[in-house]
């Protein structure tokens, strides 16, 4: 098959050119061998050439096609995750907000409660205070007095000691 379009190829343009080149415009038998040569390389060139280039464009339109779809998906996708992530971001902020706020009042509160106590016990530890000093200041006044200063005064810490020493009188005997 081979050997035979070669041998066509070969043979049929030396046919043409020893045609008459005087008359171009008439019809003999060259012009069906050049129609009939044309015909065939257009065939030749449709089947073999424009088929698989026309094959090959149609399909990278299909793939291109794909490829676009593939990639308006994943980029939505993107966008939805990135939507869950900021919302999980918020949620995340917001517990730890409100933890911290909790947090805050708890410790504010315990504070509180801690002054508080803090406040009554030096409150207690004042009154007690100022009882000793004020028993101190009394025991400092009666060593001061003497026994005759005692029965004779009408005075505060006079009237208590005697006071004091009726009561134990009372329950020695």
């Amino acid at each position: 098959m081979k050997i035979k379009v070669f041998l066509f190829l070969i043979i049929l343009p030396n046919y043409l050119i020893a045609a008459d080149s005087s008359n171009v415009l008439s019809v003999d038998r060259t012009f069906f061998f050049e129609l009939i040569m044309y015909i065939s390389a257009l065939l030749i060139l449709n089947k073999f050439l424009f088929q698989p280039l026309l094959q090959l464009k149609e399909d990278r339109d299909i793939e291109s096609s794909v490829r676009l779809e593939r990639a308006d998906s994943m980029s939505e996708q993107a966008k939805n995750l990135e939507a869950q992530y900021k919302d999980k971001i918020n949620e995340f902020k917001v517990d730890i907000d409100k933890t911290s706020f909790e947090k805050i009042n708890n410790a504010k509160i315990a504070a509180d409660e801690l002054v508080k106590a803090a406040k009554n016990k030096s409150i207690n530890e004042i009154e007690e205070s100022k009882k000793d000093l004020s028993n101190a200041q009394i025991l400092e006044k009666i060593k001061i007095l003497s026994v005759s200063d005692i029965k004779d005064g009408n005075d505060e810490i006079s009237l208590k000691i005697k006071e004091v020493s009726k009561i134990i009188k009372e329950r020695i005997n």
